[in-house]
Formats: C-alpha cells, sequence, structure tokens
C-alpha cells in the first residue's frame, strides 16, 4: 500500500493474530475492536448466568452504559455501578473485566475511541 491511502482507524474482532497483524503492518493506524462482535461475545458468555430474563436485560443495558460512556468520570460512575448492583453475579463482572476491560478498553469504549474519525480512510474485516 502507498503511504498515501494507509488507514487511520481499523476496526476488527479480537482474533489476536490478526490483530498482532494489523498493528505490526500498520503501526500508525488506531486500532479498535467492533463494539457488535464484544456484545455478542457477552450475549453468548454472560446471559446463561442470570436467572431471568429481566436480570439479564437490566445486566446489558449497564454493560451497555459502561460501553457507551463518553467521558471518564462517567465511566467510572458506569463501571461502579455495573460491580454494585451486579455482585451477585460475579462470574458475568469476572468476564467482561478479564476478557474486555482489563485488555482492550481503549480499543472499544467511547471514552477511549470518541475521537477517532469514522470516515474517510476506515476498513474492517468484512
Amino acid at each position: 500500500m502507498d503511504n498515501s491511502v494507509l488507514p487511520e482507524v481499523i476496526i476488527s474482532v479480537r482474533e489476536l493474530a490478526l490483530m498482532n497483524a494489523i498493528d505490526n503492518t500498520f503501526s500508525n493506524t488506531r486500532h479498535l475492536l467492533c463494539r457488535l462482535h464484544i456484545n455478542k461475545n457477552v450475549l453468548k458468555k454472560c446471559k446463561k448466568m442470570f436467572e431471568t430474563k429481566e436480570k439479564w436485560d437490566k445486566f446489558n443495558t449497564a454493560w451497555n452504559y459502561v460501553v457507551l460512556s463518553s467521558i471518564e468520570e462517567k465511566y467510572n460512575d458506569h463501571l461502579a455501578t455495573l460491580h454494585k448492583d451486579f455482585s451477585n453475579n460475579s462470574e458475568a463482572i469476572k468476564y467482561v473485566t478479564v476478557s474486555w476491560l482489563n485488555s482492550y478498553q481503549e480499543k472499544f469504549i467511547a471514552v477511549h475511541t470518541n475521537m477517532c474519525m469514522y470516515f474517510g480512510n476506515v476498513t474492517t474485516i468484512r
């Protein structure tokens, strides 16, 4: 690829080989993770941890508040609320924390990604 057409942002799924290739090949490109795929993973892993649809829906809503937090203070507030309101669902909290927040939050949480341009030279794996 010509340096004049390198993407500014690439959005992918959390496939480690692909992530490494993107980071090595496009070192100056911002690499983000697809929220749709993250939420599908959270649904697949966590929904079965809740006794009722209502409890799952409340957790999913709280999780989305965390993901879509556009300022650091709101992110911290929403994350604290998630931990407090779902302390009885420690496996779900552990999954989203260990699998997503600890390692990848800067790649999908709005407070970290909103400054990226979502137009122009953007690519996905689709």
